[in-house]
Parts: C-alpha cells; structure tokens; sequence
C-alpha cells in the first residue's frame, strides 16, 4: 500500500449522489398502473444534544472527509494496516467525520473549533447549516476554543470572502500554537507530507489565526481557560495542541482534538503514526497518555474525526490499545 499521497488527497472529499427510484405500483384489474413519485431528499439531523452535569451540549457536523487509511499509519506495514482494516470493516479510503462541540454553560455559549468552513470539497463545511438547524445563532457565540491550527479545525473561522464568520466571539488559542504558526518562518521537518501540502497547511493557519489575533486571548497548558473548560498539554499532532476537560458539577468530558483520529486505526494502536504529524513521537506519548487518562478514569470522550456524533467511553482492548464504546442515543435531553 502506497502511503505516499498529498495534501490535496488528503483533503479531496467524495460526492454523493442520490437517484430516485420509480417504482410500479400494482394495479387492480381494468386499472392503469400508477407510478410513485419521487419523495424529496431526506437528511438525518446533522445535530446531537446531550447533558454533562448543568451543561447543555451539542455536536453539531461539519460534515465528512475521505481520507487514505495509510494517511494514519505511517510506520505500520501495509499487512498490518489491511489486517486492522478488514477487522473494523473499513478500507483503504476512511470516511472521517469532522465533529464541532459547542456548550452553553449559563453564563457563555462556547464553541471548540470551527469546522473547514470553504477550504474543503462539498461533503464538509456544514457547520452553520447545522448550527441553524439546531437553532443555534453564530451571532451569540461568545467563546471559541481553538484546540489547534489545522485547516478543518479553523477553516470555519472565516467565510468564502475572508469576513468573520462569529462577529461576537472572543478567541481562545494555546500560546505555543500561535507563536508556532504566526512566526515569519515556519517549517515542519518531521511530518510526512510533501513540501508543497506542507505550505498549504502553513499558509491556511496564518491566514486564520492572522485574522482573529485582535479579538485573541492566549492561554497556557493545564490552565483554566474560562470557567469549566481546561488545557490539557497535546503537542505532537502540531506543536501546541491541546485537548480540553470540561467539567460541570461532578461530571467530565475530555474533548480530544486530534489526539487521535481513527476509532479503529489509531485507538487499537496509539502507537501508529499518522504522516501528518509535525511530531509524530510527541504525538504517541500525547495519544498513549491522553487516552490512558480517559480509560482510567471511565470519563466521557469526545473525538472530533470519530463517527458522529464523536462521544462514547473507552477501555483498554485485549493485546494492546483501546476500544471504543460510543453513547446510548438519548432522545430526550
């Protein structure tokens, strides 16, 4: 298997297309037989609510991306990675999903990244289709957590003109993240995408983090950044993500970015390197500890590229690695 790919297939989405069927619908004798019309086009909600103590909660799609599985497993062999495929009933091209949590605490209505926004193909960028759907007004979005500078986590702080998109929000990157991107000269030897992917993704965090750094609040790992919401140290997938715990009453969810990606791939081994991390042994130690954490303490996760709607429980899976258990569907919140 061939993991040698670019930015752009990285990025490039699938189209989906539906055909109407006409169906013939049995006559009775000395009738003329009918044919059903085609019904309009269906969508499942692109929203889940659900509570963590007094806080209200949603994930809210942006939507999916297809993406080569080799993508995730830069230093496994291509048998190991067909072996981890077949058994979690995935291929080569995994569908990864691009979950956006927002929170409304009482007191703030917190969104934690921002989806791709207009930098992706159709099948992502759904992010304020859904958020009005759920009847949610970006307008009173007055918090936004960035977890880090990747262009599907920050592609929605702007629209297809370059204006804001969250007129009222004030921003929330990690220190190390902004001084990383906003530099004048920024370079990333370890990651294993070409030259030319690697300027993209450069190019896309200065041109989102340059845009907010007026409204900008920098805050440092392990640090409360407002009142219920925490920085967890993630550096490795980029030199200064972090993951967030939230906390209401005695309740807690960790919100793990891009600590891991895959709920098969990465979960069952953390110690599987993904080519497009600036550094990818920081990222193991992040991932192996993040996700011990969360296992040990039985705590709920929320994954942003894991099947929507990303929440669930992990445990320690037989031979190594975790497995992941998503949520009971709540109808009623």
């Amino acid at each position: 298997m061939d993991i040698r790919f670019s930015r752009r297939a990285f990025l490039q989405t699938a189209s989906l297309a539906t055909a109407a069927m006409v169906l013939p619908i049995a006559s009775h004798a000395g009738q003329a037989a009918q044919v059903m019309q085609p019904s309009p086009q269906l969508r499942n909600p692109g929203f889940y609510r659900f509570k963590l103590g007094d806080f209200e909660l949603v994930s809210v799609s942006d939507g999916t991306l297809s993406v080569p599985a080799a993508g995730f497993a830069g230093n496994a062999s291509p048998n190991q990675l067909a072996e981890v495929l077949q058994a979690g009933f995935e291929t080569e091209t995994l569908t990864a999903h691009c979950n956006v949590l927002y929170v409304n605490t009482g007191q703030h209505r917190v969104l934690i990244d921002t989806g791709n926004g207009a930098l992706s193909g159709d099948t992502a960028g759904k992010l304020l289709a859904n958020l009005q759907a759920a009847q949610i007004n970006p307008a009173d979005i007055d918090t936004i957590i960035i977890s880090h500078a990747h262009g599907d986590h920050v592609g929605g702080l702007l629209d297809a003109s370059g204006n804001s998109v969250f007129t009222n929000a004030q921003f929330y990157v990690p220190r190390l993240e902004n001084e990383f991107w906003m530099q004048p000269q920024v370079s990333l030897p370890k990651m294993g995408l070409d030259e030319a992917a690697k300027q993209k993704m450069i190019e896309t965090a200065k041109r989102q983090l340059g845009a907010i750094q007026s409204r900008l609040t920098i805050f440092e790992p392990e640090q409360e950044i407002i009142s219920g919401f925490s920085a967890i140290p993630a550096s490795g997938h980029t030199p200064g993500q972090v993951a967030i715990r939230i906390r209401s009453g005695n309740q807690f969810l960790t919100h793990t970015a891009d600590v891991v990606h895959t709920h098969h791939i990465n979960l069952w081994h953390p110690d599987w390197q993904p080519i497009f991390d600036a550094d990818p042994a920081q990222a193991v130690e992040a991932r192996q500890r993040i996700l011990q954490q969360i296992s040990d303490s039985r705590e709920l996760m929320y994954a942003y590229h894991f099947p929507f709607p990303g929440l669930g429980h992990i445990r320690p899976r037989a031979g190594g690695g975790f497995t992941w258990e998503p949520v009971n569907w709540q109808f009623e919140t």
